[in-house]
């Protein structure tokens, strides 16, 4: 009887080792199995992910694009703009505030110091502002001949400043002009150049926009083009004549008339009269 107690205990104790080592087995196999599916979801994950993207970009040259791509595409651009916006600010033609009526004042009143000073006859002049066809910013321009016509550096020193009428009553009109109207002011007007027919002082918006290879050339800038070009038309209504003075030596500044929208001659770009320059047809 002990005996059969003996073998019926020692039979059991190794059904439970037995089943101790299946179910061993059997959960190690599962975790496998588990962590199988897992990888396979994880896999699956990833590719359901960049699937859409890989679609998007596909697609760029259709309607649209995926989200991603696209803020690729403004991060870029957004980085393109400010450095664009910080060379149009560096070169001065950059977008900002308008002139406000007090800045006006002053500089006007810092015009007519200089003008008073310059040993000459005084003489105001009112201007109107006005622009023809797709030209842009009105306002930009209309600054720019403000301050351009009322710097110390310019024709204030020959004893004239510059007004803009807010009444339409004006001595000149300024007129930013499309290129393709250009010849509707006269036959000598081109549409490769800015020109001034009578009392009209006309600025072609092309050379507004990108002045002239042979100016950039020479390291003039968009900025001191527009001014050159402003003042040296209004200087054609002052009495002024193309080409009066032209390059005095390889270096030197070129006179204003000069026509250096076409050939610098050897002269450094120059956007104000020089002093052999300073003198107005009354």
């Amino acid at each position: 009887m002990i005996r059969r107690i003996v073998v019926f205990g020692t039979l059991g104790v190794l059904l439970v080792a037995a089943l101790a080592v299946i179910l061993t087995i059997w959960h190690s196999g599962k975790a496998a199995d588990d962590a199988a599916g897992g990888d396979a979801a994880t896999r699956s994950s990833q590719t359901s992910s960049t699937s859409p993207t890989q679609g998007g970009e596909a697609s760029d040259d259709g309607d649209g694009g995926a989200d991603g791509a696209d803020n690729s595409n403004d991060a870029e651009n957004t980085d393109e703009n400010a450095q664009s916006s910080e060379n149009a600010s560096d070169d001065g033609t950059g977008e900002s505030a308008p002139l406000s009526a007090d800045q006006r004042a002053e500089l006007l009143a810092q015009a007519e110091q200089t003008a008073n000073a310059s040993g000459q006859a005084t003489t105001r002049y009112r201007y109107c502002v006005a622009t023809n066809g797709e030209v842009g910013d009105a306002a930009v321009f209309s600054d720019t001949v403000f301050s351009t016509l009322n710097s110390p550096e310019g024709w204030p020193r020959a004893g004239v400043t510059f007004e803009e009428s807010a009444d339409g009553q004006c001595d000149m009109t300024l007129i930013l002009s499309e290129a393709q109207y250009m010849s509707s002011y006269s036959e000598g007007c081109s549409e490769s150049y800015s020109c001034r027919v009578g009392d009209s002082v006309i600025i072609n918006v092309d050379r507004w926009n990108s002045a002239t290879e042979d100016w950039l050339a020479n390291g003039g800038t968009l900025a001191r083009y527009r001014r050159m070009v402003i003042n040296h038309e209004v200087g054609h209504r002052l009495g002024h004549t193309d080409n009066e003075t032209t390059c005095g030596g390889a270096g030197q500044a070129a006179p204003l008339m000069q026509q250096q929208s076409m050939d610098l001659r050897g002269c450094s770009p120059n956007e104000w009269p020089l002093d052999s320059e300073l003198w107005v047809a009354q």
